[in-house]
């Protein structure tokens, strides 16, 4: 089956989505190795981390810290919001000891 994006045009939704949330105040670092965006706290180092965003290529979404926050990558606008509004929530993603 062929994937719904190509690997380059997975990389580029990482990186508008990477531009998007740091001009929304969040920090975000991006890594190609296996592409994904990760979320620290601000100042924070990989023990800080409150969020990792992925693509499904092949389903053509957005995923942010778990599997049921998705959103169509068409639409990247909306899932900088949604992806926004879930990582600065009063009640933070991450607590230590805490599993989705």
């Amino acid at each position: 089956m062929k994937p719904f994006l190509s690997r380059d045009a997975e990389l580029r939704v990482l990186s508008d989505l990477c531009r998007a949330l740091i001009g929304r105040g969040l920090c975000v670092q991006m890594r190609d190795a296996v592409p994904k965006l990760i979320i620290t706290r601000p100042g924070g180092t990989a023990t800080d981390i409150i969020g990792y965003v992925v693509v499904n290529r092949r389903k053509g979404e957005v995923s942010w810290w778990r599997v049921d926050n998705l959103h169509p990558v068409r639409d990247l606008g909306g899932a900088v919001d949604r992806i926004t509004a879930f990582m600065t929530e009063p009640t933070e993603p991450y607590r230590p000891g805490y599993r989705p």
